[in-house]
């Protein structure tokens, strides 16, 4: 049981792995302006993992923070324009006393689900493979509205850690973060292999 390949010492290796991770992260994301390098540096992390791979994490965090800092910089600027779009638009649309009220929140629904597919793939992009800006956000929404179903499971599992979060705090601080980014690029890397298996076929 305690052996090296036996379950109980994967299960604690993982629980220090997630921890370590998501303290990291935490830390990273103090001065604000480093939440988007963070973010990115974590989804690097979390694909070697997904890859099979168990490399040093501290050392391979901040190797992918600074390597990918201009770009998910610029990502970040990106979600923090359209997300204070979404958040106005919505202020107007419940301030609108109209028949078209009801519409407008169809659309505002369909503009937030547009959105979300895109943040939850910018990421795994991102540490993927190297895309312009432009590439990555083209890429990001046709990723996260290919096998929608997957995004929107992403979407569920996402939204009940963090009610599970909200009711222990303890679980926010120890795994929220590195739990909810390795479940996001699990369900982008089903994306990209089914992907490349089927232009494989073609």
């Amino acid at each position: 049981m305690l052996q090296i390949d036996g379950w109980l010492y994967r299960t604690c290796t993982w629980i220090y792995h997630f921890t370590l991770l998501n303290l990291i992260f935490l830390i990273s994301c103090i001065p604000i302006i480093t939440i988007f390098p963070a973010t990115a540096a974590a989804f690097g992390v979390a694909r070697q993992w997904i890859k099979k791979k168990e490399p040093p994490i501290i050392t391979t965090y901040f190797q992918l923070m600074k390597e990918n800092f201009r770009q998910s910089m610029v990502a970040g600027f990106f979600i923090v324009i359209f997300g204070v779009l979404l958040y106005g638009d919505f202020h107007i649309i419940t301030k609108i006393d109209s028949n078209i009220k009801i519409f407008l929140y169809l659309v505002f629904c369909l503009m937030l689900v547009f959105f979300l597919a895109v943040v939850l793939h910018l990421f795994p992009l991102m540490v993927n493979g190297y895309y312009t800006g432009k590439q990555l956000l083209i890429n990001a929404l046709k990723f996260g509205l290919y096998k929608f179903h997957l995004t929107f499971i992403n979407i569920i599992c996402l939204y009940g850690l963090f009610f599970i979060s909200l009711k222990f705090p303890i679980i926010f601080i120890f795994f929220f973060s590195s739990i909810s980014i390795f479940i996001t690029y699990w369900q982008s890397e089903l994306k990209f292999t089914q992907l490349a298996i089927k232009n494989g076929m073609n």
